[in-house]
């Protein structure tokens, strides 16, 4: 399998995993509190540490992160709450807190204690993140906490520039050689520890990787047409979907560029992702072969990461045919969910170009064969 197609398929399954558990309730009481958005429940005599959803306050070093740690003191500790989870992430569940019948992290948002992650909110329901939106937006217009200050910097903006601020010292002359010293000893690509211990790591990436919203003014459910300038195709996609690009060294040691694009319904996932690398050796058939068994093993291991007995299976491939491309189409099963996924991919002299377009469907969901043939390829130009 090349080196791309396999980063491609452990991208996914990274991506989709936590859209594959079910969300499941527990009643427990609020017994320490971390930061604005975490903090440690008892259940049974059990403690463990839940994470609200989509919900940021700000850093360390930023005002108000001492006042969002205390307000959700305020509002929760030594109080039973239900936890409505679906799985664990850091060592956190991801969750939404409800305490007589108010969700906290609305809460939180409501009085401008913390922001609202659109890029992690693909877990919330469609309402619920409408919801978040308008208790944010209230926070802003009236001026509550943290908006008093009208150059308020985003919690993941504040975290890139002290990066920023980090990698000037660590690429400031007098270090240069022993970074190269130690850059000769990595890896020229992304192995599966780098994507599964977090997608992102030191040394695993030829450049700096990129994140944007592709419509940040979406309406809730609307569905837009997404054609990105690079490339030769476009699809339909959820309002919310997000795109992130990763440059990374193929087998040739040359960069080339991962993309894909996620996004969301109340009850999906959709993904499409892209690349053109070395082809080493590969054909048509071995691609779209390889491609689906290292999807099959990256969500495989992550599920059994999280200590879930479940594992996902794919049906035989389906001859298919999208312009001058040659693909295949497979049914994945995981318990009550399933998925569709396409895999394309065409040799272009030594290289080759892949695209795989997949939709993961929740409990008494069929996945969108709507969403997969709004997929078109362009011809060559």
């Amino acid at each position: 399998m090349t080196r791309v197609s396999r980063i491609l398929t452990i991208a996914t399954a990274v991506l989709c995993l936590p859209l594959l558990a079910s969300a499941a309730t527990l009643q427990a009481k609020v017994v320490q509190v971390e930061s604005g958005n975490s903090l440690v429940v008892s259940n049974i005599n059990r403690p463990l540490r839940i994470r609200l959803k989509a919900v940021v306050p700000p850093e360390s070093g930023q005002a108000f992160s001492e006042a969002a740690r205390d307000h959700l003191k305020a509002l929760v500790l030594d109080k039973p709450v239900f936890v409505e989870y679906t799985h664990l992430a850091g060592g956190y569940l991801e969750a939404k807190v409800i305490l007589n019948g108010v969700d906290i992290g609305s809460q939180m948002l409501r009085d401008g204690v913390a922001w609202y992650d659109r890029s992690s909110s693909y877990e919330l329901s469609e309402s619920d993140r409408a919801f978040y939106v308008q208790c944010e937006q209230a926070a802003r217009n009236e001026k509550r906490g943290l908006w008093q200050d009208p150059a308020a910097v985003a919690p993941w903006e504040f975290r890139q520039a002290q990066l920023a601020k980090l990698q000037a010292t660590v690429s400031s002359p007098s270090l240069q050689s022993s970074k190269r010293r130690t850059a000769s000893a990595r890896s020229t690509g992304l192995s599966n520890s780098d994507l599964l211990g977090g997608m992102v790591a030191p040394g695993a990436i030829a450049g700096n990787p990129s994140f944007r919203q592709i419509s940040p003014n979406s309406a809730p459910g609307e569905w837009i047409s997404y054609q990105p300038a690079s490339r030769r195709f476009s699809v339909r996609v959820p309002g919310n979907s997000n795109e992130y690009e990763y440059p990374v060294l193929d087998s040739d040691k040359k960069i080339v560029n991962i993309n894909y694009v996620t996004g969301s319904d109340d009850s999906s996932f959709y993904v499409v992702m892209w690349t053109r690398g070395a082809n080493d050796g590969n054909t048509d058939a071995s691609v779209a072969a390889e491609t689906i068994r290292g999807l099959l093993d990256g969500i495989n291991k992550n599920l059994e990461r999280m200590g879930l007995s479940l594992r996902v299976t794919a049906g035989p491939g389906r001859d298919l045919k999208l312009g001058d491309f040659s693909g295949k189409q497979y049914r994945l099963s995981l318990g009550s969910l399933s998925a569709f996924v396409r895999v394309f991919s065409k040799q272009l002299a030594d290289q080759r170009e892949v695209f795989m377009v997949g939709a993961f469907a929740g409990p008494g969901a069929e996945p969108s064969v709507q969403f997969l043939n709004s997929f078109k390829l362009r011809a060559n130009q």
